[in-house]
């Protein structure tokens, strides 16, 4: 129904998942929903969305300011009185199950996006704490099967749904507000992004690639952790916290984006990449395959493919007429998938899923 009160849950508030989170908000937004949202104060999705609900990690650690923020959240579904919670993923959560008890209590249905097929943090409390939390809630959302798999199998919830994961609406926003951090040059660029201090990122896959020129390409490391991650590399470095702007206007001037990961729930990065027209050259793991048709919206490559695989790839795709329909295609298809996700969080505020 129009005006349906919303509390979304975002327990980082910073990366992928919050950049998944901003979509939420707009999308519940665009279907007449009333959102609040509950997240880590002094984080990316704070500065683009108010909070209603924010903790700021003091000096007793992100553990402490995480269990705060369920507190606080569990406390405030009374005072809020939302007709539904849509909590983003999970951290620790056995503490997690206290806001899901909390709106059942006000007879609220509680809806997990799961964004990981597994709880990676050491206090987590394992897989049993992990399956009771995603048995508890009414709905469980994934936006790739890989995790939905292993989320049902885990779980044994039959009643998964899968919805594709939607375009970073805030990022998008801000593409033509900052200038590329890669200087213009002559060639093509190709870019590897992230929170590169992740092994699981592949940035010494990277640096390998890129450690002898490779004609016309040219290119760049950018991210957190890049300099000693991608040790060795002939790119250009950026290494630092970046803006969303200045990461949209980057990856916007790059013409490949190169991501050798070794594993993958799904990643707000191809859809990134995709949408600003860089072609996507990335692992064949986790939920990647589900995103990147191989030779028709991107390339995939074995996770153990041999670093002459990824350049012999590079150079197979310098010619623009090679990469621009592939470009083409992978936008279409991201721009539709968004609009899939949107239909799906309008029927939530509908009352009709």
């Amino acid at each position: 129904m129009s005006g349906r009160r919303v509390l979304l849950v975002d327990w980082l508030g910073r990366g992928g998942i919050a950049h998944c989170s901003r979509a939420w908000v707009d999308s519940l937004r665009a279907s007449g929903a009333d959102v609040a949202l509950a997240t880590r104060d002094s984080r990316e999705l704070a500065a683009e969305v108010s909070p209603a609900i924010a903790v700021r990690t003091g000096r007793a650690g992100a553990a402490v300011a995480h269990l705060e923020l369920v507190a606080r959240v569990a406390r405030s579904i009374g005072r809020l009185a939302p007709e539904l919670v849509v909590v983003q993923n999970f951290a620790v959560p056995d503490a997690e199950r206290a806001v899901v008890r909390a709106a059942h209590r006000s007879g609220v249905p509680v809806v997990l996006v799961a964004h990981e097929s597994e709880a990676r943090r050491a206090r987590a409390g394992g897989p049993r704490a992990l399956a009771n939390l995603l048995r508890e809630v009414d709905v469980v959302v994934v936006h790739s099967d890989y995790v939905g798999g292993h989320v049902a199998a885990l779980s044994g919830r039959t009643d998964v749904v899968r919805v594709p994961l939607p375009l970073a609406v805030g990022l998008l926003a801000g593409a033509g507000g900052a200038s590329p951090l890669v200087p213009s040059g002559d060639g093509p660029l190709a870019l590897h992004f992230g929170h590169l201090h992740r092994e699981y990122k592949g940035t010494g896959v990277f640096a390998a690639v890129t450690a002898t020129p490779l004609p016309p390409w040219r290119f760049a490391v950018v991210g957190r952790g890049a300099s000693r991650a991608a040790a060795g590399s002939g790119a250009a470095l950026v290494d630092r916290f970046v803006g969303g702007a200045e990461l949209a206007a980057t990856v916007a001037a790059s013409q490949a984006t190169v991501l050798p990961y070794s594993r993958a729930s799904q990643s707000g990065a191809v859809v990134l990449a995709q949408a600003l027209g860089s072609v996507v050259l990335a692992s064949r793991v986790g939920g990647l395959a589900e995103q990147v048709s191989d030779r028709v919206s991107g390339f995939l490559l074995d996770p153990a493919a041999p670093v002459a695989a990824w350049r012999e790839l590079l150079a197979s795709i310098a010619a623009p007429a090679v990469r621009e329909p592939i470009a083409a295609e992978a936008r279409r298809r991201v721009h539709e998938d968004h609009e899939e996700f949107a239909r799906y969080v309008a029927s939530l505020v509908a009352g009709s899923s």
